[in-house]
């Protein structure tokens, strides 16, 4: 009997749905992501029943009636049945093109956002829309994420009286506050608190500079910030959460009400570490 990360067909039956779908995205990732671009450009012999374990695991989660319509989900199974495909000795052409660089026009608008966002941390009283949240929330799921795992949740504090859950260095005094939490069954379900947990920060923070970023594209102002234990501890109790979830870092985000001096860094020829010549 098959046994995926430790559980049976018949445990998955049973797991958090939540769980199950990052496991879900997890095996297709590692199971046939990592591995097809090889075996089609003649690389990698296809293994026997290649994809079989992410194929388990779409089956348990259409037999439990969950939800096949979502992207992610619609993206898993695009996989598994490329997988299909190949296992039946068919060909397989995959819709997707490599990437090309951007115009001479893209690459301005690129620079523009990378090397003039700065941090923002005063703002006006001006109202930000939802609509303009929802895309900064869209960039930061958007991100970056080891396996694709999905564990990235989000609190928004529009209310002053809940910006006092979060112990900050910065005072707040107008705009939204964005708490980026993480669901860690979804990780400890993968066990990869144990062996991969420096990924679990590295998620959070590249969720974090995808916001910023977009937040600047917008014509907005942001500050990331990080925040401790008794920030997580406040802001479960508050929100009645579980102990899973935690919270890792907050983003302040409004109409900006400066414009500060874009910080600098060292030149990149300081920057690059070379071996030094023996004598």
């Amino acid at each position: 009997m098959t046994k995926i990360h430790g559980y049976s067909e018949e445990d998955l039956t049973k797991m958090d749905a939540d769980a199950l779908r990052a496991i879900l995205h997890e095996r297709t990732h590692h199971t046939i992501e990592v591995m097809i671009y090889r075996i089609l450009n003649g690389k990698l012999k296809k293994p026997e029943n290649f994809g079989h374990q992410a194929k388990v695991v779409l089956d348990v989660w259409k037999r439990r009636k969950l939800p096949t319509d979502a992207p992610d989900i619609r993206w898993c199974m695009k996989y598994v049945a490329l997988a299909d495909q190949l296992n039946a000795g068919e060909k397989v052409t995959i819709d997707a093109e490599l990437p090309a660089p951007f115009s001479e026009r893209e690459m301005k608008t690129v620079k523009k956002l990378l090397y003039e966002r700065r941090s923002i941390r005063q703002f006006n009283k001006r109202h930000v829309p939802d609509e303009m949240i929802n895309e900064i929330l869209s960039a930061g799921l958007m991100a970056p994420q080891g396996c694709n795992v999905c564990s990235t949740r989000f609190i928004i504090l529009r209310d002053p009286e809940e910006w006092k859950l979060v112990q900050s260095d910065i005072p707040i005094e107008n705009g939204v506050m964005i708490v980026v939490c993480q669901d860690m069954r979804i990780y400890k379900a993968l066990k990869f608190d144990e062996y991969v947990p420096h990924n679990i920060y590295f998620d959070a923070a590249a969720a974090a500079d995808h916001m910023c970023l977009m937040a600047h594209a917008l014509g907005l102002g942001a500050c990331w910030l990080t925040h401790g234990e008794q920030t997580q501890k406040r802001i479960r109790e508050h929100f009645s959460l579980p102990e899973t979830f935690v919270s890792r870092c907050h983003i302040i985000v409004g109409w900006p009400g400066e414009a500060p001096i874009k910080s600098q860094r060292i030149s990149l020829a300081e920057a690059i570490v070379r071996k030094k010549k023996r004598h």
